[in-house]
């Protein structure tokens, strides 16, 4: 999952190659894309027995739309976005594991050179836990506040390819008796159609 990660951000960074060169105006208007990558995540279990840390690794996609404008140099749009991956953590009998989920963001940013748009994302998400363990099954809908950067670039009149880093911060929940305290760091790349 490291090889992934790596590679999901060394792809970021090659968008911003400027080889890859498309107009500014590329950005401005809706859109829809895919994206692809991996995630790592921490999670704390506390239980009437005790507490303990469960650490895991996945795969990461999903699909999106947003609108968004340029205005000189300066951008700013909002997207919401579906996710789905197996991002599983498990350890002593015990696993947490996040299906899918839903979640909406704004994102400003700068013009960096041709095409190129270096950006930072706040958002919201809502994600399916299922906590089991040897006796039982719990599942509940958790939210998060999901904090990211990334880079975009214009490879056409209406495509553009994107990097992006995200931390999320999973609100703390009760599954029954059991209390999970969980954040999660997950690199993607996407591919958008602008329709403009």
């Amino acid at each position: 999952m490291k090889k992934t990660l790596l590679a999901a951000i060394g792809a970021a960074l090659a968008f911003a190659s400027p080889a890859s060169a498309g107009p500014a105006d590329t950005l401005n208007g809706p859109y829809l894309g895919a994206e692809a990558g991996g995630s790592v995540s921490g999670t704390t279990v506390e239980t009437e027995a005790g507490s303990y840390d469960l650490y895991g690794q996945g795969a990461a996609g999903g699909i999106f739309a947003g609108y968004g404008m340029t205005f000189g140099n300066f951008y700013v749009g909002g997207e919401v976005n579906g996710t789905f991956g197996s991002l599983k953590s498990e350890d002593l009998g015990a696993s947490i594991e996040k299906d899918y989920g839903y979640g909406l963001a704004a994102r400003g940013g700068y013009l960096l050179g041709s095409g190129t748009l270096g950006y930072g994302v706040i958002g919201w998400e809502r994600a399916r836990f299922d906590l089991k363990d040897e006796v039982s099954s719990s599942k509940e809908w958790v939210d998060g506040l999901r904090l990211g950067a990334g880079i975009e670039q214009a490879v056409s009149d209406t495509v553009t390819a994107r990097g992006e880093l995200n931390f999320i911060k999973w609100q703390g929940k009760d599954f029954g008796v059991d209390n999970i305290d969980a954040h999660e760091i997950n690199a993607k790349v996407g591919l958008s159609y602008r329709f403009n």
